[in-house]
């Protein structure tokens, strides 16, 4: 699935994208992952397209403005010698991932998927939000925990949407294993990609 039909240049651009449902641990990895690969040579960028794509009114195809807003980005990056992109954000369908690709059509392109389990990523759900109660000094009250358990459940079935779909270049399975981990696994995989 990595766009590129040979080794790629040296200073060829590459960008090493995580997506995933929600609560997978998509934003934590991706920064992991970009600290890590601030220690390589070349310069490197991070972005989180979940803040491409916010405007009242909705867009009607929010990866046309994320894939936008990301070219936008990439020219003002790459002009300042940036060679290296990491990008958290999701990818539903190809045409999405086509999107995206052609935001920046000389990079080179990773994919990772990154996944858990239905269970895992509920609780995940429930905690940042407790989390945020807490700062607070408040607590959750029913209704919001049991909206919360069913957007958990949602983001399981959307899962194992993005699971059929298979657009990924390779998977990570983040339920047990630390974001310095995974990430230090998906810099590895790009690296030598």
């Amino acid at each position: 699935m990595t766009t590129h039909s040979s080794a790629p240049a040296v200073d060829q651009p590459r960008v090493l994208w995580f997506y995933g449902a929600d609560a997978v641990g998509k934003s934590t990895i991706g920064w992991e992952a970009y600290t890590l690969l601030t220690q390589q040579p070349g310069q490197v960028a991070y972005v989180d397209t979940d803040y491409l794509s916010f405007c009242h009114p909705a867009p009607n195809n929010p990866a046309e403005v994320v894939a936008d807003n990301l070219r936008a980005i990439w020219a003002v990056y790459h002009a300042r010698g940036v060679n290296t992109l990491v990008v958290s954000g999701i990818v539903v369908t190809s045409e999405d991932r086509d999107l995206f690709t052609a935001a920046i059509p000389a990079a080179e392109f990773t994919f990772c998927r990154l996944t858990a389990a239905p269970e895992t990523v509920r609780q995940r759900i429930v905690a940042r939000r407790e989390a945020e109660a807490a700062t607070r000094g408040s607590e959750l009250d029913a209704q919001t925990h049991a909206e919360l358990t069913e957007y958990g459940q949602r983001s399981a079935e959307f899962a194992e949407l993005l699971e059929r779909f298979a657009l990924e270049d390779f998977t990570l399975a983040t339920d047990t294993v630390t974001p310095q981990i995974l990430s230090a696994e998906a810099v590895d995989r790009f690296l030598t990609a």
